[in-house]
C-alpha cells in the first residue's frame, strides 16, 4: 500500500496587512487547516513629526541627564535608578548600530520612575514638566509609537 502525504486541494486562509504605524488591536479566527497569519508593523514619523538624527537624540538624551542630576528636590535613589536606565539609553543610541528596542526600554523604565516620583514627591513636579518635552520628541526616533511612554 502506498502513502501520500498531500495536502488538501481546496483553497483559503487569512491574509492581513497592517499599516500606518498604530494598531490598537485586533481579533481574527478562522476554521480549516493551513491558515497563515502574519502581521509586521513600522512606526514612521507623521508628516508634523521632524526624524532626529542621532546626534541630536543624544543631545535631548544629555538634557534630560542634566535635568536629573540638578534635581535637588529628588529623592537620591530615584535619581540614581533614573540615570542608570538613562545611560543605558544613552549609551546604546551612542552606538554605531543602536538597538533602539532596548534604548527605547530603558527610556520607558527611567519614565516610570520618574513619574512615580512625581506623584509621590510634590516638588518634583517641575522636573517632570522640563523632562516631558524632551522625550515626546523621541518616539519617531525609537521606532515606537507617539503614545510609548505614556502621556
Amino acid at each position: 500500500m502506498e502513502e501520500r502525504n498531500e495536502k488538501p486541494s481546496y483553497s483559503g486562509g487569512i491574509s492581513q496587512n497592517i499599516s500606518g504605524g498604530q494598531m490598537y488591536g485586533g481579533m481574527q479566527a478562522a476554521q480549516g487547516n493551513y491558515n497563515q497569519q502574519s502581521m509586521d508593523t513600522n512606526v514612521t514619523p507623521s508628516a508634523n513629526e521632524k526624524q532626529l538624527t542621532q546626534e541630536e537624540v543624544i543631545q535631548l538624551l544629555a538634557k534630560i541627564e542634566q535635568l536629573i542630576q540638578s534635581a535637588s528636590e529628588l529623592p537620591e535613589a530615584t535619581k540614581e535608578k533614573s540615570l542608570r536606565y538613562l545611560g543605558a539609553a544613552k549609551e546604546e543610541a551612542q552606538s554605531e548600530e543602536a538597538d533602539k528596542q532596548l534604548a527605547a526600554g530603558n527610556l520607558k523604565r527611567m519614565t516610570e520612575t520618574l513619574k512615580i516620583a512625581n506623584e509621590t514627591v510634590a516638588s518634583t513636579s517641575s522636573l517632570w514638566k522640563n523632562i516631558q518635552p524632551i522625550l515626546i520628541q523621541l518616539p519617531a526616533w525609537l521606532g515606537v509609537a507617539s503614545h510609548f511612554f505614556g502621556f
